[in-house]
């Protein structure tokens, strides 16, 4: 591992964290209008306003912790942990929240 890819990684990750803080918002919103959300959809999609922008900061800082202490280059995986958890999100809205039905074209 190089200080200068920890470095670009970690200033991406931090990038990543804004824009996907604004895909959970803006998509939190689209869910409230197009869907049916039970009070406990609502638990999950407020946890993952934080959780989702907050695995951003958790892998920057084990790549971080990692190339203290001289980890191979398979350690910039970690950098793939946000993507892994907004995967998550998307998933469990797609199967556990029941779109709404409208009638029309």
């Amino acid at each position: 591992m190089t200080l200068g890819w920890v470095v670009t990684g970690t200033i991406f990750q931090l990038l990543l964290a804004y824009f996907m803080f604004l895909l959970v918002v803006f998509g939190f919103s689209a869910i409230g209008s197009t869907h049916r959300p039970k009070p406990f959809d609502f638990v999950v999609l407020d946890s993952a306003i934080y959780s989702v922008p907050a695995s951003c900061g958790l892998s920057a800082l084990i790549v971080i912790g990692l190339f203290n202490a001289d980890a191979g280059a398979f350690s910039y995986l970690w950098y793939a942990l946000p993507l892994v958890v907004f995967a998550g999100y998307l998933l469990y809205v797609r199967i556990f929240i029941q779109r709404l039905h409208r009638a029309g074209g």
